[in-house]
């Protein structure tokens, strides 16, 4: 009879044995990308009812658009499905379609699929019509102004002056995705144009189709062999719901993923030192911002909106927590881009924060409720103005959760404060820059501007709508430039509604032998190019 010592060296001498034999690290299959992710703000598949970043990853790989912009220069574009394009004297822009490009189903996809998907988003009402109804879109006139001509061109007529390279960097993002027409429509119930289906699944003609996605889980894409710019290297891209920064970093370490996204800045800095990962980090034409409503009847008032504002210490929570994640911020244009304006913006100041809430009347501050989604970035920012508003009397009333849940109710303007995390695909344009933030050019709740932050926050100046239209409209880039800057300095004397507290940027690390993986401004990250060393 074995004794129960001579039992445990034999399993021990077994685990000794196993664990020489395993190797040091593992590696995830060579013909196979895995990502990891905090996929909470994923809450649709549909290219027209989405708009975070997390979303933009998975289409920019399922979809293809018109034209895409070169993530190595955000200010270039590149044609796509089209070909080729043309900008007329009027504003109308041209697209010449490929003969060569099929959806998954195997269709072809024609002009008419082009056609009907950029009328789809304007027609629903829903995320994506905002981009189109800023420029004079509507359920009206948009089968005259989206229109073919004959079987290889499409025609996007102006609806109102605005220059075509504001359109064209905005359909270059997933908004613009050309869907599949015939296999959407065998999919409607009750006139939703495929809504209902395309929530959770795909008809597109990118590199990879959608085999799964379980919310919150797992998306599985499979590549597309019959992609028109050759086969993907990778056979499958797993992207895994890994909320935790140190569960990501840990399966880095270990080989099991290739690139972890939404990281601490601590692990960020902690994998910089192994040799095996590398870690970029992407700037981008937004920011980490704090919105207060208008509907609420103290951020209604200009005194208590600029009183808020000295309140927060700017500099604290770029130093100290924003290191990998923002850039220090002080109003809407970024130094160095057209329309930058010097000395105005973002001063913290607490007694001018006290002071300037007791000539409002608030002494003793006012609590509100305040939305967050809760992720690695926005939650470290929450922490710190939480603290830096209590100090002034400021309690806030957290509601954490995932972006329906969070962004929700600021897009239908159902809430008295929040913070968020705002982009652009207008990189290299001072417009991209301002129109998320200041723009707001009908400020009824029917108008259903979501993507425009003055709008959820029913903060409307019309002469910075009047400047922001003129602007848009001219070729004149020394004109355009000084009336952004203009737009700037009206914007903070109306006392805005959206702080902006760090200017975005969006860090990864990936492993060394991944190649050509390459991050994107504009969130319009692709897999197609990428590639693994042994």
């Amino acid at each position: 009879m074995r004794t129960r010592m001579g039992r445990f060296l034999v399993v021990s001498a077994a685990a000794a044995t196993l664990a020489f034999a395993l190797p040091a690290a593992a590696k995830t299959p060579k013909d196979q990308l895995i990502v990891g992710m905090n996929m909470a703000n994923l809450t649709s598949l549909d290219p027209h009812n989405m708009n975070s970043y997390e979303s933009h990853h998975i289409l920019a790989n399922v979809y293809d658009t018109l034209v895409r912009t070169d993530p190595k220069d955000p200010g270039k574009l590149m044609p796509r499905l089209a070909e080729s394009w043309q900008e007329l004297p009027d504003g109308t822009i041209k697209f010449k379609l490929r003969k060569d490009v099929k959806f998954h189903s195997g269709r072809v996809v024609t002009i008419d699929d082009v056609v009907w998907s950029m009328r789809r988003a304007v027609k629903l009402g829903l995320l994506g019509s905002a981009y189109f109804t800023e420029w004079g879109y509507n359920a009206k006139n948009i089968d005259e102004k989206f229109r073919a001509e004959g079987t290889d061109t499409f025609v996007m007529e102006p609806a109102m002056a605005i220059a075509p390279k504001l359109k064209l960097y905005t359909i270059a993002r997933a908004v613009g995705a050309v869907l599949d027409r015939e296999t959407v429509l065998k999919n409607e119930k009750d006139g939703d144009l495929g809504r209902g289906w395309l929530a959770s699944n795909s008809a597109g003609s990118g590199p990879f189709s959608l085999v799964r996605w379980n919310p919150n889980d797992i998306v599985l894409l499979d590549r597309f062999d019959g992609y028109y710019a050759g086969a993907p290297k990778m056979r499958r891209v797993v992207v895994r719901h890994l909320p935790e920064s140190q569960t990501q970093r840990l399966q880095l370490e270990k080989g099991d993923l290739d690139v972890g996204i939404q990281l601490s800045s601590a692990d960020i800095d902690g994998l910089a030192a192994n040799p095996a990962i590398a870690i970029d980090r992407i700037p981008g034409a937004g920011y980490y911002f704090m919105i207060m409503s208008l509907k609420d009847p103290e951020f209604a008032k200009p005194e208590v909106r600029k009183a808020v504002r000295y309140c927060i210490d700017y500099d604290g929570i770029n130093k100290n927590l924003m290191q990998n994640y923002g850039l220090p911020a002080r109003t809407y244009i970024a130094k160095g881009i057209p329309g930058h304006v010097d000395g105005i913006g973002n001063e913290y100041d607490l007694e001018k924060c006290k002071a300037g809430l007791a000539a409002a009347g608030y002494p003793n501050g006012f609590k509100k409720t305040f939305f967050f989604f809760n992720d690695t970035a926005t939650t470290e920012i929450y922490t710190a103005i939480q603290a830096n508003l209590a100090k002034a009397g400021i309690i806030l009333d957290i509601r954490a959760g995932n972006g329906d849940q969070t962004y929700g109710p600021m897009r239908n303007r159902q809430f008295e404060s929040g913070l968020g995390r705002s982009s652009s695909a207008v990189q290299a344009d001072p417009d991209g820059w301002l129109r998320t933030h200041v723009y707001n050019p009908d400020n009824t709740d029917a108008a259903k501007l979501s993507n425009l932050l003055g709008w959820r926050s029913s903060w409307a100046v019309p002469e910075v709508n009047r400047l922001m239209d003129e602007a848009a409209s001219i070729s004149d880039e020394a004109r355009r430039a000084q009336l952004y800057a203009e737009v700037v300095k009206l914007s903070e004397a109306a006392v805005p509604s959206v702080i902006p507290v760090s200017q975005r940027v969006d860090p990864y690390a990936k492993l060394k032998r991944l190649q050509n993986y390459v991050g994107d401004a504009t969130w319009m990250v692709r897999w197609d190019i990428v590639d693994k060393t042994d």
